[in-house]
């Protein structure tokens, strides 16, 4: 879920239309195209060309695809299952999670981080550290038997996957099939009058109806890569529920 999540971290080229009227043998067209019209656009093809790298090298990703592809790869994870998981040691729990981050970074098109299990304050189910290269969970949740931790701790790893998925867009390489939604996320991670606000750590308290409101949750909750974050392991979590991977989240 990690609602307390702490982040430390053409130019237009118009072609030239050439018109002849009169008509030209093939040979004739053909010698022509290759001594003379090749020769005046050589310019426009050379910036033409020099797209072709970047274009081939572009992957665009869908968040619908990859949404279908980590339900799928959850609901493929025998260890996963809830009956399954209760079995497994916090070790190997670990060790899940860990391949399980290595085969979400593959379909999210970004290298894996490490996950870590620490014992954190009840409340935060954990982190993802773009400076560290690493998600941090709650060893306390990881290693609770109950099917309401049980959902938390994958819906805790698909959320801090999709963090380091939009580091990986504004830090590296956008392929995010929306170039202006990364460009949000870049504000809200590095602007100064945008950048991530980290919940917690200060009381922010506004007046509303004559009444004092302390808001620094709702700030924190309401930033637009946590809003994200939020919404894509909601949807993948929705389509294991389907599954009967994990239980439906309490009303």
């Amino acid at each position: 879920m990690s609602y307390f999540e702490k982040t430390e971290k053409i130019e237009v080229v118009s072609p030239k239309e050439i018109v002849n009227e009169s008509p030209r043998p093939l040979e004739e067209t053909s010698e022509s195209i290759s001594k003379e019209t090749l020769e005046q656009d050589s310019p426009v093809l050379e910036k033409l060309e020099s797209f072709l790298p970047f274009f081939e090298k572009t992957e665009i990703v869908s968040d619908t695809k990859m949404v279908e592809e980590i339900a799928h790869c959850l609901e493929r994870t025998r260890d996963f299952k809830f009956e399954n998981w209760c079995k497994l040691s916090l070790e190997k729990r670990e060790k899940v999670l860990n391949e399980v981050e290595r085969k979400i970074a593959a379909i999210e098109h970004r290298p894996p981080l490490k996950v870590e299990l620490r014992p954190l304050e009840p409340n935060h189910f954990g982190y993802q550290s773009a400076a560290e290269n690493k998600i941090v969970l709650n060893s306390l949740i990881v290693g609770t038997n109950e099917r309401s931790m049980h959902r938390e701790v994958l819906d805790t790893i698909v959320h801090e996957g999709r963090h380091a998925y939009q580091h990986y867009n504004v830090d590296v390489k956008t392929i995010h099939e929306s170039g202006s939604e990364v460009a949000t996320w870049r504000e809200n991670f590095y602007d100064p009058r945008y950048s991530y606000y980290r919940s917690g750590e200060q009381r922010v308290l506004i007046v509303r109806n004559g009444n004092i409101e302390d808001v620094d949750f709702r700030l924190y909750y309401y930033q637009p890569v946590e809003i994200d974050a939020r919404n894509f392991s909601a949807d993948v979590m929705s389509q294991l529920e389907e599954k009967g991977i994990v239980c439906e989240k309490p009303q």
